[in-house]
């Protein structure tokens, strides 16, 4: 991160200034992903395009630059084409996070005329066998393949991302070789989350503690080791600050996994006046900052591993507590880390130089 972005970024943090902000358009979805978070896959009150634009209009007031849209499936939404415009023309950055199986020609051609900042697509395995079994529709990998290479074809920048489970864990090395085959930055992740009702039943699909570290191993050459600065009376993450999320039927959230309490609904009141005036909102931002104390004070592996409190709440009931996943990918972390950095140490003996440093994440 430069200087420039830094200085930012603290300064969007004193102003709580929600920067990134998702939206999930919808919860209908046409595949039934075994792990999925969502608690359902229907609307009873779904916001309209008008209701989504004047969103729109209100996040321009409060200062947001990143735009998501998601869902559920975000092109099951009836008026997905006219929100995707109207947010930019607005100027966001438009993020869209899909499964890809429903753009035909004719969307991917709408999709590259948006253009959006990256299209992130969910691919659950390296062959049809393995994927279609996590999503429970035939046919889903051919399909989600046949979308990405339409916007391939169209320069559309694609992001291919794989939740690790139980299910696909032993096709890493084949995920992998499918990205580079699609010439696709592939972002892998060891979380699988409990559903936004408080179900942990996705859990059981979590993947063994072998595959998180290879996972988590496969990044160290890039120094994308997943690592967190921490300084007492700082921001574990921007919940609150940053971060924002709406759901389908205009719930405002402090961000996308904090489904404790709604800081309200966008049909009952101005967005601007909701953020600014709820004590939710702050409320979840000073949770961030005992997080962050409570975690430095605890020292060790989990004191340098990105944390998340809304899972923690919803795996241990409180948002201070670290739940066992955690615990596991934060003591592989720094296990890799100290053997990274003896490595180093080793080889810049052998040279005659000192060693270089660790690279990480400032936790704003």
């Amino acid at each position: 991160m430069s200087d420039g972005s830094y200085r930012s970024k603290l300064r969007a943090l004193q102003l709580a200034q929600p920067l990134t902000v998702q939206l999930e358009l919808t919860y209908a979805c046409n595949w039934r992903c075994v792990f999925c978070y969502n608690p359902r896959h229907f609307d009873r009150t779904r916001l309209s395009g008008d209701e989504w634009i004047a969103v729109l209009d209100e996040l321009r007031a409060l200062g947001t630059l990143t735009v998501a849209l998601t869902g559920g499936e975000p092109l099951a939404h009836p008026e997905f084409f006219r929100i995707a415009e109207a947010a930019r023309v607005r100027a966001f950055a438009l993020r869209i996070f899909t499964n890809a199986s429903l753009i035909d020609d004719e969307a991917a051609d709408r999709i590259a005329a948006l253009p959006p900042l990256c299209v992130e697509v969910s691919i659950h395995g390296a062959t049809a066998a393995v994927h279609d079994a996590a999503t429970k529709r035939e046919g889903s990998f051919d399909a989600a393949l046949a979308g990405i290479e339409r916007l391939n074809a169209r320069g559309v920048a694609v992001l291919m991302k794989t939740p690790i489970t139980s299910l696909n864990e032993h096709e890493i090395d084949e995920m992998i070789a499918l990205a580079e085959r699609l010439d696709l930055p592939l972002q892998i992740d060891p979380h699988i989350t409990p559903r936004d009702d408080g179900s942990l039943e996705p859990l059981q699909y979590a993947a063994s503690p072998a595959a998180v570290r290879r996972v988590i191993d496969a990044g160290l050459g890039s120094g994308s080791i997943p690592s967190t600065e921490r300084t007492k009376g700082g921001a574990n993450c921007g919940i609150g600050r940053l971060t924002l999320a709406i759901d389908a039927e205009g719930n405002v959230f402090p961000c996308m996994q904090w489904r404790v309490k709604p800081i309200g609904n966008v049909r009952d009141s101005a967005l601007r006046e909701l953020w600014h005036a709820s004590d939710v909102r702050r409320e979840a931002a000073e949770m961030s900052v005992t997080v962050n104390d409570a975690l430095l004070e605890a020292g060790g592996a989990i004191a340098t591993y990105p944390f998340c409190p809304a899972l923690a709440m919803q795996e241990t009931g409180d948002p201070t507590v670290p739940d066992r996943a955690f615990r596991i990918r934060a003591e592989i972390a720094a296990e890799l880390r100290e053997a990274a950095n003896v490595g180093a140490a080793a080889s810049a003996a052998q040279a005659g130089e000192a060693p270089a440093s660790t690279v990480s994440t400032l936790n704003t």
